[in-house]
């Protein structure tokens, strides 16, 4: 009869690359901003303003005017005040969190960084569990966009009632 343990140990692995996507941007600076957001993997589990691929593309949040302290106060309390976040790293112009879903507490990766002219700001969600997000992180993104219109920090349309649950 042949050994099972090597199967085994493959259905393992094999469900753990299936079940595991990416992290949040590789390489970020310990300071600064001198950097751009990761794109997105070939899964349907993630959305990035620094894409190419449509699929995953969403525009950068337009600011009223350039970013200042107060401005940027004002972004990261609108990013923190959102259900399931979770602050990780945080300096001026780059935030980064992790949100986790209300019933089964998935954790997705959430990332604000703001672009040289400091008018504009990159941002990417991307879940860590599986190939598709059922939209939760483009509604994420969206929602994220209304919220600091509604504070007057961002300018432009927001899609978050298009997207809303």
């Amino acid at each position: 009869m042949a050994n099972p343990e090597p199967t085994m140990r493959f259905f393992a692995l094999l469900t753990a690359l299936l079940l595991t996507g990416c992290t949040s941007t590789s390489h970020v600076p310990s300071s600064g901003t001198e950097f751009a957001l990761d794109g997105c993997t070939p899964f349907l589990n993630c959305v990035s303003s620094t894409s190419s691929v449509g699929l995953y593309h969403v525009k950068p949040i337009e600011l009223s005017a350039p970013l200042n302290q107060s401005t940027w106060d004002t972004v990261k309390a609108v990013a923190t005040e959102m259900p399931g976040a979770r602050l990780n790293d945080s300096r001026f112009g780059y935030l980064d969190m992790t949100f986790h879903s209300d019933r089964l507490r998935f954790p997705d990766y959430f990332e604000v960084l703001v672009n040289p002219d400091r008018r504009t700001l990159d941002v990417r969600s991307q879940s860590l569990i599986g190939f598709y997000d059922l939209g939760v992180n483009r509604r994420r993104v969206e929602r994220f966009r209304h919220n600091l219109l509604e504070y007057g920090v961002a300018s432009g349309n927001s899609q978050a009632l298009k997207y809303a649950d």
